[in-house]
């Protein structure tokens, strides 16, 4: 049918035919691009290249920086402190004073057991002349008594004038018997007092309080002016030359630790600072609600900014295998059939089933299925699972 200025006019039924039409073929012809586009064109996929190297079998555990020497510092006195001469954070020697007692009343007691020693040791020399005394008045009576008894056997005297100085004789050996005695106890008293002196001197040098080793002051508890009694802690000391990371094991790992096995220490934060150590204790008790237990690792290394406490993840290693076909962990695929790998096999994608040995903490081990200088292929898509058969491309 023609219109009146000679164009060929289509029939709105026919036109709504040719619509309906066009609407479903579109769309298969879609289908049919997605189809081709989903089995034809290459799928983007991450790609590596099989090598040989070392694989290390690790175990892995949370840990804090810890000292192996700490000490606890305070008096065993009651008193005020009168000065405390470090603070946190400053570096402390061998022997350094780091604090006092207020000496007011130490001093007070060490002139009072002075003057108690100056007393008994001038006792001696009295008593030695009582000595004498007594010595003189001893031999005058055995003379005496001598004389009486001869005269006594002649008549010359009667028996009360001996019996008077035998008496007298006896007398004079008790009273150097009690020379003798008082000149032992003042050597006593000399003891007690040298004694007493000695315990005072060491109280005195007990107020103060001096570092046992060098180290680092981590904490202070008391400020000067403060009372102190025995068991209060004054200072917190600890030694930074030999320190430990402290990790947390699981228990099901302890009968491969042992002692001198190498390990990397992690430290947390901005830093991402790596050291490396050694196993250098195992605990011998598993926490019981935590099934873990206790290793110290000892830094080979001290860095010079480290806190006590700095929170850590440590690497033990466990078994290094040298020159091994070795396959990231992020390749490693597994099925109900077991472990394999998917490969490049002349531009398409093929599957690889593989044995593995020990497996390291981003590579594991192959032992067969595939050949060093395989090329290995993975889903960009953490996981995924290609098809088997399609063509591959590699996206940058």
């Amino acid at each position: 049918m023609s219109r009146n200025d000679g164009t060929l006019a289509i029939p709105v039924p026919r036109l709504r035919r040719y619509l309906n039409w066009l609407k479903p073929l579109s769309i298969v012809i879609l289908v049919a691009f997605a189809i081709r586009y989903r089995l034809v064109s290459p799928v983007s996929v991450l790609r590596h290249v099989v090598e040989r190297g070392d694989v290390v079998r690790e175990v892995f555990g949370r840990a804090t920086i810890e000292s192996r020497r700490e000490v606890q510092l305070g008096f065993d006195l009651v008193g005020r402190l009168s000065d405390v001469l470090v603070d946190e954070g400053d570096q402390v020697k061998l022997g350094q004073v780091v604090a006092h007692l207020a000496p007011e009343q130490l001093t007070a007691d060490m002139r009072a057991v002075s003057s108690g020693i100056v007393l008994a040791k001038a006792a001696p020399a009295r008593l030695a002349a009582d000595e004498r005394r007594s010595r003189a008045t001893l031999a005058f009576a055995q003379v005496e008594a001598v004389r009486m008894r001869v005269l006594a056997s002649s008549g010359a005297v009667n028996a009360r004038d001996l019996d008077l100085a035998e008496q007298q004789l006896a007398l004079a050996k008790a009273d150097l018997d009690r020379v003798h005695a008082a000149q032992a106890e003042a050597q006593k008293q000399i003891a007690v007092a040298t004694s007493a002196t000695a315990s005072k001197t060491a109280m005195v040098t007990r107020a103060v309080l001096v570092s046992p080793f060098e180290g680092v002051v981590i904490c202070r508890f008391k400020d000067p002016g403060d009372t102190v009694v025995p068991g209060n802690t004054v200072l917190r000391i600890v030694a930074v030359d030999r320190l430990w990371a402290r990790a947390a094991i699981d228990e099901s790992m302890l009968a491969d630790l042992r002692e001198g096995m190498p390990a990397e220490i992690s430290l947390l934060g901005d830093s991402g600072e790596t050291l490396r150590g050694k196993v250098d204790r195992i605990g011998r008790e598993v926490d019981r609600q935590t099934h873990e237990v206790l290793v110290d690792v000892l830094l080979q290394h001290v860095p010079a900014r480290l806190a006590i406490g700095h929170r850590a993840d440590v690497h033990i290693e466990l078994e290094r295998r040298a020159h091994a076909m070795r396959v990231p962990l992020a390749f490693l695929r597994r099925d109900g059939s077991g472990a394999f790998l998917f490969t490049d096999k002349d531009g398409r994608i093929a599957r690889s089933a593989v044995r593995l040995g020990i497996v390291g903490r981003d590579n594991v081990e192959v032992t067969s299925g595939i050949e060093p200088g395989t090329t290995l292929l993975s889903s960009r898509t953490p996981g995924g699972v290609l098809k088997v058969g399609r063509r591959w491309t590699e996206t940058p």
